[in-house]
């Protein structure tokens, strides 16, 4: 299960960062672009994922220690913040508008600007999932 999480917040990381990324280095323009062609999908995937995690660290977050907890949940809130700035356009589309639907697009507007540093956050705690994971079978 850890290694679908991880993969999702590189993805999430790597959509997250994408315009900055495509002028720091614009070789990787082309590579990106690919990904960005099918955010709207990943980012509703994304929000799919996000709430089985929620229901996961709902219902086992409180076995954990309070260090672990914190770090699932702070997983949890960026894969879902990155998500709906991500799938806003897809859900438009597929729900049409209604009350719920805007209300998640105005979310969705006050997100867009951290949207780099969600992404960076996604990058930083799959790398964090690593270390972790690393250290917990070097003992």
């Amino acid at each position: 299960m850890w290694f679908l999480d991880f993969i999702v917040l590189i993805v999430l990381g790597l959509l997250g960062i994408s315009s900055w990324l495509k002028n720091q280095q614009p070789k990787l323009g082309d590579h990106v672009g690919k990904l960005e062609a099918f955010e709207g999908w990943i980012g509703v995937a994304g929000l799919i994922w996000g709430i089985v995690l929620l229901l996961q660290w709902l219902s086992l977050g409180l076995r954990y220690s309070a260090g672990m907890s914190l770090v699932a949940l702070i997983i949890v809130l960026v894969i879902l913040a990155i998500s709906l700035i991500l799938a806003m356009g897809k859900l438009r589309v597929l729900f049409g508008s209604n009350t719920f639907i805007d209300k998640l697009d105005g979310f969705a507007k006050k997100l867009a600007p951290y949207r780099l540093g969600l992404g960076f956050a996604c990058l930083f705690l799959a790398l964090y999932m690593l270390f972790a994971l690393a250290r917990v079978h070097a003992f």
